[in-house]
């Protein structure tokens, strides 16, 4: 037990309190003192607790429950050790009842498996983490930080001490200057034979024709025969047989360039004794020059025959591809300067491929263009995707007056077969976004209503017009995905409301993935729908939809008919019908357009021919508009964005919709113009740069030319498999030679695109890349053992080794603290109806002296044997006392000369008082004699008495 303050500086608060009641007791010269020493008692103990009470006073107890924090290393070198299980629940078995237990479980991240219980049971451990790596400080960290402050505390790691990132000495360090002990118990795995194919190195920038050497690094831990394959791309390339050293190896492939482009190289090693296959392979990337190439992609055969017939003749490389072919992985687009899209569907191409466009023109600097036509732009869906962020235009219309009013019904199913596809994608959640995506385009005018149906239909919003578009979002997120499936009454319902909408234009989009029965009248009410201009879409998901039902509903409902076998079609499907249904997206007035000066062409200079329609499009802030039609839409715009450069024409290039652009004379000029604005302008960095792989870590480094300065800011964008992004600021490691690392915890290819920029503009880039063969958990074996040792000993940890020792070994001492201010406040205010009390009541003498010999015998008990000393009020007390009780005992008469001769004295007060006041022990404070007590006692009674006698003479 103890105590302690959290504001012990307003203890000093006692002195003045002190002060105060001195300075009291000092003025009350006519008070008893026996009444003065229990009225300043009880003032200051009153005034004591108070400032306690500021003061923070805390009870201190000492902690007995313990927390154990179990961090499990979940990597992949650990291999599932059974052994984690049964040390975990043997410690668990060691606990008391009171005793605490959590387990975290990591990787190359740390998540919690099982938080803190005191339960007996230890459940299965089942959280996932990222195998690829093993982030022991990470563990430390996020079991720290689940113990209290006040808490006795333990990590216990389950660990092969080997850690790929992080610094887990440094965090061990930071537990036990918490109060917190970290231990950890050696689970050291079987190692084998093992060969390790280390890295390859190539030089990042080639020339066509030119002679190289490929260097193939191999680690191994027995000397062994092995064979070498080269592979560029996943054509071979070479072939060795080779001896393998104990220890480190190097080989090397001759070959010349001949293809230019961006290639990439694996190699595969094959030994003859060995444990683990998942290291046996290594990747590198080069380019080799060559003149800029263009990837055309058509929506259809023939949407871009003009395109590239005026490029070839400029003397442009073109390369044309089926959108099915697009490649799959970042790196694949490095061999193109510019993407066209000529009038593609947002339908044609996958979520994915999206997004590694968009992220090869910001991160890359490729050129990105867009045609028109009837599938482009808002017509093919492209709104809220990845390819509209990289466009200088918006897909829908903004700020737009006059438009005809369109009133939108959404038929949703919400049966429980929309939950989930054979590939786990959630069409529920895809469906809710479709109609959230819809409603976002239309404007404030139009109306819209939702309806979702199982069995029975339920109206989800009710016709209402698209003011409150929040409110609409919302209430569609409520929809979940139970029940069966019935069209029919949902689709009467949607007629019923769609009917009153007070709109121009009138749709209904139905939407499911079942069946339903053929036996309702649909023909006689698609009819009715269709003579009052409704049109009806419908939208199959997946291969067990009724294909022939909804192809019907959709051909009698003069609608379109959709199939979504990718369940993340369906957003852009609603979008495209959304756009197509207002009718408002193509713009058929000829016109010449206005040339308006800015992002000026050569051959816009030049008389223009006229357009017969376009796409209405909304251009973006910062776009720079060439060609404006008369409604003010934009007909040829331009933008930079990020590294890359982004161009939209919105007619067509098949001459349709311009047919006189089509036998115009400057096209060719005018495209060839447009294109080759689209290509990387950035020069070319002069740097040489190298990346390599260390760990879980990866690194590039760039190396200056002789003499050449270092440049203001250079920074690298990372981009993995997964497109997403880390840039990072390379830093001077040496004269001329800057770096940067990052975190390559997952295998796969990383693309690195360094850049050098001077007040945000770039000057010069270059492209590289680093593959990650296989996690860091396969390299090869290390001494995990000694790594657990070292680590342990830098942070100050212990290593243990039985489950005893968890619960049964030494814990770190805490208290635990428990404020009593309002305890002492609420005794303060029992105190002070006593203290008012003793300053406002007359009470008896004796009862005063009874109280202060009370607390002096409680404050200083006396010693055996002594006399207590009495002051001459304590006295005079005493005696008066003694008088009253004589009085008390004597016949009637003599009671009454007594009283007399007490009226009498009080005229002779002050001469009593007076030498009292003068006396030196009074002053001095010191203590009289007895005898001379006795005889001052006795002068002052035969005064009184003489003063009686006198009044009594007549």
């Amino acid at each position: 037990m103890g105590i302690n303050f959290t504001q012990p500086w307003l203890l000093l608060l006692l002195l003045p309190a002190a002060y105060l009641v001195i300075q009291w007791w000092q003025k009350q010269q006519q008070m008893p003192a026996s009444r003065k020493t229990v009225i300043a008692t009880l003032r200051f103990v009153l005034f004591a607790l108070l400032i306690f009470a500021l003061a923070g006073t805390q009870l201190l107890t000492p902690v007995q429950a313990k927390t154990v924090v179990f961090v499990v290393d979940r990597s992949a070198s650990m291999k599932d050790d059974p052994r984690v299980l049964s040390f975990l629940r043997d410690a668990i078995g060691q606990k008391r009842a009171e005793d605490k237990y959590a387990v975290v479980a990591v990787g190359a991240d740390a998540a919690v498996d099982q938080p803190l219980t005191s339960r007996e049971e230890l459940a299965p451990l089942g959280v996932e983490v990222n195998r690829n790596a093993t982030n022991l400080e990470e563990g430390i960290r996020l079991a720290a930080a689940m113990i209290g402050s006040n808490t006795r505390g333990k990590v216990v790691l389950l660990t092969d001490g080997i850690a790929t990132n992080g610094d887990a000495s440094r965090q061990t360090k930071l537990a036990q200057e918490r109060g917190i002990s970290v231990e950890a118990v050696s689970l050291q795995q079987p190692q084998g034979d093992e060969v390790v194919l280390s890295s390859v190195q190539v030089p990042q920038r080639l020339y066509a024709g030119e002679e190289y050497a490929i260097t193939v690094d191999v680690e191994s831990s027995l000397a062994t025969e092995a064979t070498l394959r080269l592979y560029e791309g996943n054509r071979a390339a070479g072939q060795q047989t080779v001896q393998i050293d104990k220890g480190k190896n190097r080989f090397v492939f001759s070959q010349k360039a001949m293809e230019q482009g961006f290639h990439r190289y694996r190699v595969e090693i094959e030994p003859r004794q060995d444990t683990v296959q998942a290291n046996n392979q290594a990747t590198a990337y080069t380019q080799v020059a060559r003149a800029p190439v263009v990837l055309v992609l058509e929506g259809h055969p023939g949407a871009a025959k003009n395109l590239v017939q005026a490029l070839r003749a400029g003397g442009m490389q073109v390369e044309q591809r089926e959108l099915a072919l697009l490649p799959k992985e970042l790196a694949g687009y490095k061999q193109y300067a510019t993407i066209v899209l000529s009038d593609v569907s947002a339908t044609q191409m996958s979520d994915a491929d999206m997004e590694r466009m968009r992220t090869a023109v910001r991160d890359l600097g490729l050129g990105l263009i867009m045609t028109g036509g009837s599938e482009s732009f808002g017509m093919g869906g492209w709104f809220q995707t990845p390819i509209e962020e990289a466009l200088p235009v918006h897909m829908d219309l903004r700020g737009k007056q006059q438009l005809p009013s369109l009133g939108l019904e959404l038929v949703i199913d919400k049966s429980g077969s929309m939950s989930s596809d054979a590939r786990g994608v959630d069409k529920m959640e895809l469906a809710k976004e479709a109609a959230i995506r819809a409603t976002t385009m239309m404007n404030q005018q139009d109306s819209i209503g939702v309806i979702a149906f199982d069995g029975d239909p339920w109206e989800v919003v009710a016709p209402q017009t698209v003011a409150n578009k929040e409110e609409i979002h919302q209430q569609i997120g409520r929809i979940r995905a139970d029940g069966g499936t019935d069209i029919y009454p949902a689709l009467q319902l949607a007629y019923d409301r769609v009917k009153q909408m007070n709109t121009q234009r009138k749709h209904v989009i139905l939407l499911t993935d079942g069946q339903s029965g053929m036996q309702d009248d649909y023909q006689g009410l698609l009819q009715q729908m269709t003579s009052e201009n409704i049109t009806v879409s419908t939208v199959a998901v997946g291969d067990d939809a009724d294909h022939t039902l909804l192809e019907m509903i959709a051909k009698t409902g003069n609608g379109r008919y959709y199939f979504a076998n990718d369940a993340e079609s369906i957003p852009k499907i609603f979008s495209k019908e959304t756009a197509l249904a207002s009718r408002t997206f193509i713009v058929e007035k000829p016109q010449i357009p206005e040339v308006t000066g800015v992002g000026m062409w050569p051959t816009l200079q030049q008389a223009l021919p006229p357009l017969r329609a376009y796409v209405a499009t909304t251009a973006k802030q910062t776009a720079e508009t060439s060609l404006m039609s008369m409604d003010d839409d934009p007909i040829l715009t331009r933008w930079q964005y990020g590294l890359g450069r982004a161009v939209v024409w919105t007619s067509d290039l098949e001459g349709k919709w311009a047919p006189d652009w089509v036998s115009w004379g400057g096209t060719g000029r005018l495209w060839n113009e447009v294109v080759a604005w689209t290509f990387p302008q950035i020069a070319e960095g002069k740097w040489k740069a190298r990346t390599s792989l260390d760990g879980a870590a990866g690194s590039v480094k760039v190396t200056m030319p002789a003499g050449a300065s270092l440049p203001q800011e250079l920074e690298a964008v990372v981009l993995n498999e997964k497109m997403q992004r880390e840039i990072i600021k390379l830093k001077p490691i040496a004269p001329g030679v800057m770096e940067g690392k990052f975190e390559t915890a997952d295998p796969g290819t990383y693309m690195i695109q360094i850049s050098e920029k001077s007040q945000g503009r770039v000057l010069a880039s270059q492209t590289t890349g680093l593959t990650v063969s296989y996690s860091p958990e396969y390299g090869m074996s290390r001494d995990g053992e000694t790594e657990l040792r070292t680590w342990l000993l830098a942070g100050g940890g212990k290593q243990i080794s039985e489950p005893q020792e968890v619960y049964g070994g030494p814990f770190p001492a805490k208290w635990d603290t428990q404020s009593i201010g309002e305890w002492l406040l609420m005794l303060a205010a029992l105190l002070l109806p006593v203290d008012i009390a003793a300053r406002r009541l007359q009470l008896p003498d004796q009862w005063w002296t009874r109280l202060a010999g009370l607390w002096r015998r409680s404050a200083s008990p006396a010693t055996a044997g002594s006399q207590p000393q009495q002051t001459v009020w304590t006295q005079l007390s005493d005696r008066r006392s003694a008088t009253q009780r004589s009085r008390s005992d004597a016949p009637a008469h003599i009671r009454k000369d007594s009283d007399l001769t007490a009226f009498q004295a009080k005229g002779t007060a002050k001469t009593v008082q007076e030498p009292l006041k003068n006396r030196p022990a009074a002053v001095s404070g010191q203590q009289p004699s007895s005898r001379e007590e006795q005889q001052d006692s006795d002068d002052t009674l035969n005064r009184l008495l003489a003063a009686k006698k006198r009044r009594s003479k007549p």
